[in-house]
């Protein structure tokens, strides 16, 4: 599905043909991941949405990323934890975020800032090369491990505009870009997140 090649639309300079190479090379991809992904993030019950960044609100600079993300709600994903498949100019990531849109107030805050918490075996358990992103628009990640969740998530609970994602990080030129190999290891991934996920979702019910 991705190949080592799609990293070069990071290289074009303006916004149109940057925009041009997303539309025309990577959304197609970003769909055709969607066909893989949907039916099992619907075994949950819910019906899930596959939303594509469309980049919008650019009018100048080209976007340094871009993604599709899966949530349960049609009209959008970022008030709701999700699923988020993107490519950096070095990297494929596929995280389980929770942006800064879920906090609508303090009482938000600290309930979702529980739930992480409550969680904390769980995300710990995840495999070694998972990584936590503290900020889904940086490309940076740190280590998935108890002091850096427990820095996150502290963080999180007590700042306004910050996040917490987690999930696997693909570096540009792995073996398995261009093969079989790399879909099954995104949808596995995904599968591993989707426990976290329905593990948090239990607490709410």
């Amino acid at each position: 599905m991705f190949t080592n090649q799609d990293f070069n639309i990071f290289k074009a300079p303006t916004l149109s043909e940057r925009m041009t190479l997303i539309q025309q090379q990577i959304d197609p991809k970003f769909e055709e991941f969607a066909q893989r992904a949907l039916p099992i993030l619907n075994q949950d019950g819910q019906t899930w949405y596959a939303h594509v960044a469309k980049h919008l609100r650019r009018t100048v600079y080209p976007p340094d990323n871009t993604w599709v993300a899966f949530a349960p709600n049609k009209r959008g994903y970022k008030m709701v934890p999700h699923f988020e498949l993107g490519l950096w100019e070095d990297c494929l990531y596929l995280y389980l975020s929770f942006l800064e849109n879920l906090k609508s107030d303090a009482q938000q805050q600290a309930r979702w800032t529980e739930r992480l918490s409550n969680q904390k075996s769980a995300f710990l358990a995840l495999p070694e090369t998972f990584v936590i992103s503290p900020d889904h628009m940086e490309p940076a990640v740190l280590a998935l491990n108890a002091t850096n969740f427990e820095t996150t998530v502290t963080q999180f609970g007590q700042k306004k505009h910050t996040e917490f994602s987690v999930g696997v990080r693909i570096e540009k030129g792995d073996a398995r870009f261009g093969t079989p190999a790399l879909d099954d290891a995104l949808c596995d991934a995904l599968k591993q997140l989707q426990t976290v996920y329905e593990r948090i979702q239990a607490e709410q019910e």
